[in-house]
């Protein structure tokens, strides 16, 4: 159990720790925010490359509706799974 504190009753260590543990969870804050800033480029790079392949395939097949077979897999892969759930 974490113990409370009053305007009386802390001290300036306490306060320190505080202060200290405030900072490393922002800190942290900070790191899982830059991992999915780049998480989030590599999926947007990925899915332009999946479009440059869709877009050779229907120059190739002369087809505007054909999907390059390894851009469908890469869009397949990237879909949120679905939630089953069990009787």
């Amino acid at each position: 159990m974490t113990q409370r504190y009053t305007a009386d009753s802390i001290t300036d260590d306490a306060l320190d720790q505080l202060y200290d543990n405030a900072t490393r969870g922002w800190r942290r804050g900070d790191e899982w925010k830059a991992r999915a800033l780049k998480a989030e480029a590599a999926i947007a790079r990925l899915t332009a490359w999946a479009d440059e392949l869709d877009e050779y395939s229907q120059v190739v097949l002369k087809d505007q509706t054909a999907q390059h077979p390894v851009a469908a897999q890469i869009r397949h892969h990237l879909t949120q799974p679905q939630e089953t759930s069990t009787p």
